[in-house]
């Protein structure tokens, strides 16, 4: 059968026997991608003498898109790589001199090169991050999920929301931005927006008591934290606002999150160059740093929002042997892949769009999930021109 369709969600049972590295290696394993993307696997013990082992890369690799792996001695996956070229890129690993101290260390521990060309280099990508996830070689470091942490922006339950980091969006969020990279800059953006938009951030256990609620005493409470004092929160906690207030103040954070008033940016800069010409450099600074973080989540919520909205639909992009690979997207998220060109599957691919078309965006939840859509939502940023082979769901006759 020349399609395939595979939902980038696995069971711990699908995952457990491949993820054991005292497994003998067998093959990189089954793939998200269609077939028609991809060709055998294949493999060569090389030469210890460099000129040796590049003579063989330039007879038996192709100058094409596709990932590699490397194999020590115990015949265990210890590397994974992609690249657009792969003779070129492999070349580099045999080179009488590197640059890189890795690619040496990585061929000096290893015994078995192996390949697998891909049709086209997004595709390469997306297969590269596959078999980390799956293999979790040793020596990769930057693409494994535990060490690239992008997160979500949550909204909490409850009388008094607050904006809260999370890498997957658990139950206790009524809603949930994202994903978006970079944890430590995230975790920084998200307490700014709860300063400046006044949000609580306390624990969920302090009792909120807002100033139209009924009590059979005074209003002798004080505020758990200093913050109301600075005037960075509405302080929920002691009767000083609302619940109306308060959460007015979270339909404006709910907006700037969602892309539709980003006039808060524009209010910060003028508090900034007053500030300054007031003479209250403190103050202009403490408003600087918070424009700054504003400004970078802002980028990162347009590019977001930018990818969920173009990436919807079938993405179709070249395969091998003149057929096309078929790419279904739900809002930036791939759901599956298929061969557009196979007449003997045309009604699977049919029912696999309509389901699609038919479903509701939903948050990626796995570390591949996230993954893949911010790295379409990157390849779209650099390589906008790729984007015009997508067709919306509503051109499609199915």
């Amino acid at each position: 059968m020349a399609s395939r369709s595979k939902d980038l969600q696995k069971t711990d049972a699908e995952k457990r026997p491949i993820r054991d590295r005292s497994e003998a290696f067998q093959g990189f394993g089954p793939s998200l991608l269609a077939d028609c993307a991809l060709r055998p696997l294949q493999h060569m013990v090389f030469s210890k003498d460099l000129a040796e082992a590049r003579a063989t890369v330039r007879k038996h690799i192709p100058v094409c898109a596709g990932v590699y792996g490397w194999l020590n001695p115990d015949n265990t996956l210890i590397y994974v790589g992609k690249s657009k070229s792969l003779r070129q890129r492999l070349l580099t690993y045999f080179a009488t001199e590197t640059s890189d101290p890795k690619m040496s260390k990585i061929r000096r521990h290893s015994k078995t090169l192996v390949w697998e060309p891909i049709s086209h280099e997004l595709l390469a990508l997306i297969r590269e991050a596959e078999l980390i996830d799956r293999w979790r070689p040793p020596y990769n470091v930057e693409g494994k999920p535990e060490r690239r942490q992008p997160g979500f922006i949550c909204v909490s339950h409850g009388s008094a929301p607050s904006l809260f980091f999370a890498r997957q969006v658990p139950k206790r969020a009524s809603e949930a931005i994202g994903p978006i990279a970079g944890r430590a800059r995230l975790n920084e953006a998200i307490s700014c927006l709860n300063y400046v938009f006044q949000l609580r951030d306390c624990p969920d256990k302090v009792k909120m008591h807002f100033s139209n609620q009924l009590s059979l005493f005074g209003n002798d409470r004080t505020a758990q934290c200093i913050r109301h004092e600075l005037s960075t929160c509405l302080g929920p906690c002691a009767e000083h606002c609302t619940r109306e207030s308060y959460r007015h103040n979270v339909e404006k954070a709910l907006k700037f999150l969602r892309g539709r008033d980003f006039g808060m940016i524009k209010r910060l800069d003028e508090r900034m160059q007053q500030a300054a010409t007031q003479m209250s450099f403190e103050r202009a600074c403490v408003l600087r740093d918070q424009l700054k973080q504003m400004k970078w989540l802002q980028r990162r919520l347009q590019q977001l929002t930018t990818a969920r909205r173009k990436l919807d639909g079938v993405w179709k992009l070249p395969g091998f042997d003149r057929q096309e690979h078929w790419m279904i997207l739900r809002a930036g998220q791939l759901l599956s892949c298929c061969n557009g060109d196979d007449l003997e599957v045309s009604e699977t691919a049919n029912n696999m769009i309509r389901e699609a078309q038919n479903s509701d965006p939903q948050v990626p939840q796995t570390h591949l999930q996230i993954g893949v859509l911010l790295m379409l939502a990157a390849w779209i940023k650099k390589h906008p021109q790729d984007i015009s082979s997508l067709v919306k769901f509503a051109e499609l006759a199915v």
